[in-house]
């Protein structure tokens, strides 16, 4: 049992979708940024899933891996004004005292450890620090607010952390043993921290675990990747010489699917992750060419995906069924409808359709079909992610004609600006705990991946990609994919 739980109102109740007035959707997709020749109506298709597509770059072999990153990120804009603003969204993260005992700050082997400490800790986004040497936290919340000590003292040669209590008992939560003899890196670090966030919170910590995103490199075609939470290696996804797209892994982190767009048109792409399991479900193309087709979320249990899909020339959802290899429609009303995302619990839908003039999110109850319309304000409302608890949904919304992340309710209420600023921030994902959020922006004049807490502090840069490369996409999945 986890020593601490955040509070949480009790759940929502679901909404009855019969009787519900039936939200006039709104129409014209959004222009793309630049389509391939080829395909109209796919521009139109790619634009409302908020894609960037490019011309068929020149092909690379079909094994090669996406070229290394530049040892040396390129230099963020310094005006004040430009940069990404953050709004707090209430998450209440717990703030550690921490306590190091001056012996084991001189003792050989510490000092190379001591940063590492500090920046996972406030990576994993539960925690904030006070009394840290670095500026990896930021807190915010009550001046003065102690809610555990972490005291990291030298015994017998090493490093020994023990998490206190900070009621007057004193008590003992967690503890650990660090090597000071060059045996423990970061790797070690990052597994007692996610130690002890299990310990604390009851939930898995997610340092070390797999961000996968679409990368485009100069001279090259969109290719799928993944990363570690701290950005450092990557590992190619995709295979194949066609422009990747819209990647999304399931909750269990053994599948995958995303969009190939090539010559034939585009196609939505099954990846098995596990290859070395015999009960995996193979790699294999969900969808035939000639039609648009494009996006993917994953049921719950990662047995079924809903898909884009073009048939009579309008493009609706269908439920595919992926190990008896069939699929069902699941919508049918003129427009354009895509982007869905299936709730934790597999009861409801959110996705985006154009039905009533501008790309607006519609909540679909999966027993009935029924669907209500969720955003009213504003002409352009896309992305929408439930969070891992359900009560949330993250989604990006046109704001002074720049999009920006918001959050709202699962009734479409009490939205909240996450990011606002002079930047575009879009593609909002959640991490697999809910207490971080990954998106795309071009705060550097090309889009890069960030990561912020869903508290609104700790924005950080993902990856370090030099000038030319462009991240977009993300999706986080809880599994270790990338060593």
């Amino acid at each position: 049992m986890p020593l601490y739980r955040q509070r949480w109102r009790a759940a929502p109740p679901r909404p009855n979708l019969a009787g519900a007035r039936p939200g006039a959707l709104c129409g014209a997709a959004r222009g793309a940024r630049a389509a391939a020749p080829w395909a109209a109506g796919l521009a139109a298709l790619q634009a409302l899933a908020v894609l960037s597509l490019v011309a068929l770059a020149p092909a690379r072999p079909a094994a090669a891996q996406p070229a290394a990153q530049a040892s040396v990120a390129e230099p963020e804009r310094s005006d004040p004004a430009q940069d990404i603003l953050i709004e707090g969204l209430g998450f209440s993260k717990l703030i550690l005292s921490l306590e190091v005992d001056k012996v084991l700050t001189v003792a050989p082997g510490y000092q190379p450890l001591a940063p590492l400490v500090e920046k996972n800790l406030c990576w994993s986004g539960v925690f904030n620090l006070a009394g840290g040497a670095t500026r990896y936290c930021h807190i915010n919340g009550t001046p003065g607010r102690i809610d555990m000590r972490l005291a990291l003292t030298l015994e017998q040669g090493k490093a020994v952390a023990r998490l206190y209590d900070a009621g007057p008992e004193q008590l003992v939560l967690f503890q650990d043993v660090v090597p000071l003899d060059g045996s423990a890196g970061e790797e070690w670090i990052m597994d007692v921290v996610n130690r002890m966030t299990a310990r604390i919170t009851g939930q898995p910590g997610l340092l070390g675990s797999t961000l996968a995103f679409v990368l485009k490199q100069p001279g090259y075609a969109k290719v799928v990747v993944a990363t570690t939470t701290h950005g450092l290696r990557l590992r190619l996804l995709s295979h194949n010489r066609d422009i990747n797209i819209l990647p999304r892994i399931n909750k269990q982190g053994v599948g995958m699917v995303y969009t190939v767009l090539g010559n034939r048109g585009s196609q939505v792409y099954f990846e098995n992750l596990s290859p070395n399991d015999p009960a995996a479900i193979a790699s294999y193309f969900l969808t035939e060419p000639g039609s648009l087709n494009s996006g993917g979320t994953f049921s719950p249990d990662g047995s079924q995906v809903i898909v884009t899909m073009s048939v009579n020339q309008n493009a609706d959802l269908f439920l595919f069924d992926l190990r008896k290899k069939v699929h069902t429609q699941i919508t049918s009303r003129q427009g354009i409808e895509t982007q869905a995302h299936w709730s934790p619990d597999g009861k409801q839908l959110v996705f985006v359709s154009d039905r009533s003039g501008s790309p607006q999110i519609y909540l679909m109850d999966m027993d009935t079909r029924e669907d209500i319309r969720l955003t009213f304000d504003g002409v352009y409302n896309a992305d929408p992610r439930w969070s891992p608890d359900g009560r949330s949904i993250l989604f990006t919304k046109r704001v002074n004609d720049i999009d920006q992340i918001h959050i709202m309710d699962p009734y479409g209420e009490n939205v909240r600006e996450v990011t606002h600023g002079r930047y575009t921030s879009e593609q909002a994902e959640w991490s697999p705990d809910g207490r971080q959020i990954v998106f795309a922006s071009n705060r550097t004049g090309e889009y890069k991946l960030y990561i912020v807490s869903t508290d609104g502090t700790n924005l950080r840069r993902l990856t370090s990609s030099g000038p030319g490369f462009e991240e977009n996409s993300p999706s986080w999945t809880a599994r270790r994919l990338v060593r």
